[in-house]
């Protein structure tokens, strides 16, 4: 943990407000650029010993990092990940067995189509890489810090003046050519810049666990669409010697009060009704574990930018998880900055100009918009009320069944879905 002095002033080029994948795989690309950055993270940083602990430890979360993400990783030189989970197809199928999708190798679409990886192994990669000298040597990351929301934001010509405190309350202030949001849904960067926020809560809440089953997951993906929502069942990399694939990380969409009744129930009921709601599409369940939840809802930023200040990853968008796609598009938007910052670097043109953010928000924004409420749609046409009764649920079979036989179709979503 770094402690500041309350006199202390910093520049720099770049201030990174969040920790998480999104704020440092971007410091660290601006780093490996020769920029100065600083990373301000509300967390506080974590021993080896604990991390090594976490490691340890099976995750029930997982990250469907696509093609691109991965792409980006190795761009950074962060993809030292001790373990992942590579899948090569993807199963959808309807829960009432009327229609499927199935995702495989084609002409368009290499055998990989991404990894599953949990959320520690991913911070383990990139705590190793920033200690590398060709970053440390551009990066400060000063953890248990945050913005002192009494002052705000302080936009000048040329940048702008943050007050920052760490847990011992000493604070300093950081000057910055340019602020950038990765703080997520609550985002501290998007609320203090004045820049609002739609949201649409689905009532909806996701249970979460890691569950061992009879059968291997053969490195598929596997998404049921149910009436109550979707059932995810998505490969997780081997702890043990002896897994064998036969671990899955679950992200169950159940109504919420639905959710609430089996969250209450013991374990092994709670097991019994994710084998039935599966169709024992991987037998029966041996063992669940790291039960959790989460509410779901969608919200969109209804700007990306303010003066010398934009945003990324869930500080602009947050998605229904139904597609794993949440962290994917905060690393697009990663990979999409980046890229504008190089061209303009080799245009000799002012690299933190509101050129260069209005450009940022034109790139990403519509792909994201399109994905939000792209997901939105799939949720409804599966969980609405409108499409439980016939003849909307065997309209709904038809244009599965259908998608499903037309191979360009099937090869143009593939290639959508890789991020590439």
């Amino acid at each position: 943990m770094s402690t500041l002095n309350s006199a202390k002033k910093i520049d720099t080029d770049v201030l990174i407000v969040g920790g998480g994948a999104v704020g440092m795989c971007l410091a660290i690309g601006l780093a490996k650029l020769h920029h100065r950055v600083v990373l301000i993270d509300i967390k506080p940083k974590l021993s080896a010993a604990d991390r090594q602990a976490m490691l340890a430890k099976r995750d029930a979360r997982v990250y469907a990092l696509n093609l691109l993400s991965l792409e980006l990783f190795r761009d950074i030189g962060a993809d030292d990940f001790v373990r992942r989970a590579d899948y090569t197809q993807m199963h959808v199928w309807q829960g009432d067995g009327r229609g499927e999708l199935n995702f495989a190798k084609s002409s368009l679409t290499p055998s990989l189509m991404g990894s599953m990886v949990e959320p520690s192994v991913i911070n383990d990669a990139l705590d190793k890489r920033v200690s590398h000298a060709d970053v440390a040597a551009f990066l400060t990351i000063l953890s248990a810090t945050y913005i002192d929301g009494r002052i705000g934001i302080d936009v000048q010509h040329d940048g702008v003046s943050v007050r920052v405190c760490d847990t011992d309350r000493a604070s300093s202030t950081i000057n910055a050519r340019l602020m950038v949001g990765a703080d997520g849904r609550g985002s501290a960067v998007r609320r203090l810049a004045g820049i609002e926020v739609d949201r649409l809560d689905y009532y909806q809440t996701a249970i979460c666990c890691a569950i061992k089953t009879t059968r291997p997951h053969e490195d598929t993906a596997r998404q049921a669409m149910l009436p109550t929502g979707t059932l995810a069942l998505l490969p997780l990399a081997d702890l043990e010697e002896g897994d064998d694939g036969h671990w899955q990380s679950v992200v169950w969409t159940l109504p919420t009060p639905a959710a609430e009744e089996y969250l209450m129930l013991p374990p092994r009921q709670l097991a019994d009704k994710l084998s039935l709601a599966s169709g024992f599409e991987l037998g029966e369940i041996l063992h669940i574990e790291s039960i959790a939840s989460f509410p779901l809802s969608a919200q969109v930023a209804k700007t990306y930018t303010a003066p010398h200040t934009l945003l990324i990853g869930d500080a602009a968008h947050g998605v229904h998880p139904l597609a794993g796609q949440g962290l994917n598009l905060g690393l697009a938007d990663v990979k999409a900055l980046l890229d504008l910052i190089k061209q303009a670097k080799a245009k000799n043109q002012n690299l933190f100009s509101a050129q260069v953010l209005s450009r940022y928000e034109r790139t990403r924004r519509a792909q994201n918009a399109l994905m939000m409420h792209s997901f939105s749609m799939i949720n409804y046409a599966f969980a609405g009320s409108a499409f439980q009764k016939e003849p909307m649920r065997f309209l709904r079979a038809e244009m599965v069944n259908f998608t499903g036989k037309i191979r360009p179709l099937m090869d143009f979503f593939n290639h959508k879905a890789s991020g590439l």
